[in-house]
């Protein structure tokens, strides 16, 4: 018992290990809900019949599949999700079996189409609620969201584990309970339910790949648009620092109207840029005369100032030059910063020596800027602006050169743009067609600076990390799908593959254990039928037999008094008294001997003992001798008949004479009972089968059809019932139809005259045949 024990406990665990590798393999994305719905279908199944080892092996291996699953696919297999997902397979489990515990106990599930049927509603679409309604709660979990639609899971989880249950449990029943069906059928059904099975699968994978094909090109397409509309933004911020810097190269002054009108064209309210500004440089020397010059310019107290190390402004401090904000568009909202020294920045956020090194536009690293109060992120974009160089100096001057040159007073300042990129991020994240959401750092000096957004969840979702070089600067973007794939929407062709691929697996399904529940159905009302039909026969012949009994001892009994009657009668007609009396007696006892004869050809026949014979002989002449008698016969009783036979009725015929004689004799005899008359006449007819195969029909009809009352209610029974035999010449006619494969009707013509008509079975006979009867005639006539 513990070796039997053993060898289901291993089966179940290698079983799901398969089924929940299986599951998150195949089914895309990969997540820790895929296995729940096939297990639980597969436990259930194993658990109908080998009871709670299938559980017990659950229940031990779980916990070695969570520390697998994070291994191996990276899931985050917690002790929360885990613990309903064993939950939920054992549940559905016990539901399962409870359901279906009648089915499968008193083995009805196969026996009928309507068992069949509610065996199969019952493992299938009810039991695995029970797994599609814990994976919304695993699911939640998994993905760290409770927004959204999750009844496409739902939905998914409980097609997986339906499908699984329909086409895995009864194939397991079937191996149990092997004498339910033939192994031909076992096999069919087991093959076909594969190929069936598989079918379905790669449907639904082909769907499943096609889903997440378009999910992954949505995302690149929204990844590769934030990607672009980012640098669009950074590039229109460099166009207006450029755009400004050129002014400042082509003019030798440019005041504070000219400034302002020309910030103005070029300046958009809608982009990322704050402020335009314009720093001279300024030497020792020139401070205080440029100081007062700007205050009257200015109309304001205007004064050199500098940032201090924890940021706040103060006057600066005596050095060689300087380089003040004194242009600044637009002054509303930006006048704190007028005068300050952009050579005071710290050297980390910018320096200022990069930015005259390089001769191209440098941005800073986020800073937080002295005219914010919002203390939202900012960057500075700054650009120096040269004195042009003059002939040759200027083409073939080296970058020590230009160096010396700037120190000879050749650098004239810095245009520099104040940039706040929040907004434009806030608004590109919240864009309705916008599928990501996106984490944007500054990871320059190797520490990171947040831009905009936070850390993202990345569970179930497709993630990205691009890099974008910002003058000098490197940006890193997080992007990452808004919702996990399970409360993603999905398409109208995603469900319509799920819902039509689950009907269509579960109706083919249905059809082919339909078939063999209704082979099985056949079967036994085969079988049923069969029992009845031999305790019918065996009723039967014991009923014949006893009939046949007594017959035979009611022939013996009168056949005793019958001959001693017939003996007395011959020793009187010896004695010379032959009187009425007499012939009446002989004639009664010989009535009663052919009543005994009959009695005893109806009982034989019945019982089968009496087996019509295929002897070649004369029809025609037994026709003429059987008229002879007739008539002769009729003259005495005051009866006629004729005979009128039909030409295609041939001269030598294959049958049993003597049976065709004791037809016509009861025919004509209930034809003047039924018919009520006492002249007939009888027509012959053939009628030609295949090969020599014929039916010889006999009709016959009242000579004078007025005799014939077709309203009588003992006719119009007869003609409309089945023919009934109310008299013994009846009875007998219909016997010996029938054992000459044929059969007897009484019916009415046009005219209303009634008709009885008998059919027999006959064969013609072959040349070889007729003149073998030939010679034998001849033979006995010589």
């Amino acid at each position: 018992m513990i070796k039997l024990h053993l060898s289901r406990f291993f089966i179940s665990a290698i079983l799901y290990i398969a089924i929940c590798f299986g599951a998150i393999w195949f089914i895309n994305p990969q997540s820790l809900v895929n296995f729940v719905g096939p297990s639980a279908a597969l436990i259930s199944g194993l658990l109908l019949i080998w009871g709670i080892t299938p559980l017990i092996a659950v229940l031990l291996i779980s916990p070695v599949l969570a520390f697998v699953f994070g291994y191996y696919f990276q899931l985050d297999a917690d002790l929360a999700v885990m613990t309903i997902a064993v939950l939920a397979i054992i549940l559905q489990g016990f539901w399962t079996k409870q359901l279906v515990f009648r089915f499968i106990h008193y083995k009805k599930w196969l026996t009928s189409r309507k068992h069949l049927f509610f065996f199969l509603l019952r493992i299938g679409p009810i039991a695995s609620l029970v797994s599609a309604s814990s994976v919304l709660i695993m699911s939640m979990l998994d993905n760290q969201v409770i927004q959204g639609t999750f009844f496409y899971t739902f939905i998914h989880t409980w097609s997986t584990s339906m499908l699984v249950a329909v086409f895995f449990i009864p194939l397991l029943l079937l191996v149990k309970n092997a004498e339910q069906l033939k192994l031909a059928k076992r096999l069919f059904v087991g093959f076909t339910s594969l190929l069936g099975g598989l079918a379905i699968f790669l449907l639904l994978k082909a769907s499943q790949y096609e889903q997440q094909q378009y999910r992954q090109a949505l995302f690149n397409q929204s990844k590769v648009e934030v990607e672009r509309l980012i640098i669009e933004e950074v590039n229109s911020v460099v166009d207006n620092v450029s755009s400004l810097s050129a002014l400042f190269k082509a003019s030798e002054h440019v005041s504070l109207t000219e400034f302002n009108l020309f910030s103005k064209s070029i300046f958009n309210r809608d982009s990322s840029v704050r402020a335009l500004e314009w720093a001279p440089i300024i030497s020792f020397a020139q401070r205080a005369s440029f100081e007062q010059q700007s205050s009257k310019i200015l109309d304001q107290n205007f004064q050199i100032k500098e940032l201090t190390a924890n940021g706040d402004m103060t006057l600066a401090e005596s050095r060689n030059q300087y380089a003040p904000l004194y242009y600044i568009y637009p002054q509303y909202g930006n006048q704190a910063a007028l005068g300050l020294d952009v050579y005071s920045n710290p050297k980390h956020i910018l320096s200022m020596q990069t930015v005259i090194d390089s001769e191209e536009t440098i941005a800073s690293a986020p800073i937080t800027l002295v005219q914010d109060q919002l203390a939202m992120p900012g960057m500075l974009f700054s650009k120096a602006i040269f004195s042009p160089l003059e002939g040759r100096e200027s083409s073939q001057a080296s970058g020590q050169q230009k160096l010396s040159l700037i120190k000879e007073g050749k650098l004239l300042g810095f245009v520099v743009a104040v940039v706040q990129f929040d907004r434009f991020f806030g608004h590109l994240a919240q864009q309705k067609n916008q599928e990501v959401s996106f984490f944007i750092q500054d990871i320059s000096n190797g520490k990171a600076h947040i831009l905009f957004g936070q850390a993202l969840p990345t569970a179930n979702r497709h993630i990205d990390t691009i890099s974008i070089e910002v003058f000098s600067r490197l940006w890193q973007i997080n992007i990452v799908e808004k919702q996990p794939w399970f409360s993603q929407a999905k398409s109208w062709q995603a469900w319509a593959v799920l819902i039509g691929g689950t009907l269509g697996a579960l109706l083919f399904q249905m059809l082919v254990l339909m078939m063999a529940a209704y082979s099985s159905e056949l079967g036994q009302q085969v079988n049923s039928k069969t029992r009845a039909l031999i305790l019918a026969k065996e009723s039967s012949e014991q009923k014949s037999l006893a009939k046949s009994n007594f017959l035979n001892n009611l022939n013996k009994e009168l056949r005793v008094p019958l001959l001693a009657v017939k003996a007395f009668v011959e020793q009187l007609k010896k004695k010379g008294i032959n009187n009425k009396q007499v012939t009446g007696i002989s004639h009664a006892g010989n009535n009663v001997a052919l009543l005994l004869d009959t009695m005893m050809d109806l009982s034989d026949i019945e019982s089968g003992k009496i087996t019509a014979k295929e002897d070649c002989f004369d029809f025609y002449g037994f026709l003429q001798r059987s008229e002879s008698v007739l008539k002769a016969s009729n003259v005495y009783e005051g009866k006629s008949i004729f005979f009128l036979i039909d030409t295609t009725v041939p001269h030598y015929i294959n049958s049993d004479e003597l049976y065709i004689q004791k037809l016509l004799n009861a025919l004509i005899e209930s034809a003047h009972h039924l018919l009520k008359t006492d002249a007939l006449r009888l027509s012959i007819k053939l009628h030609k089968h295949k090969l020599a195969e014929a039916s010889l029909f006999f009709t016959l009809v009242s000579q004078n059809p007025i005799s014939t009352d077709i309203n009588d209610p003992a006719f119009s029974q007869h003609r409309d019932d089945k023919l009934t035999a109310d008299s013994t010449a009846l009875a007998m006619a219909i016997k010996y139809s029938q054992l000459l494969r044929g059969d007897t009707n009484l019916g009415a013509l046009s005219s209303g005259a009634g008709v009885l008509n008998a059919s027999i079975r006959v064969t013609i006979s072959s040349s070889d045949q007729q003149e073998a009867q030939q010679g034998l005639t001849f033979d006995l006539l010589s």
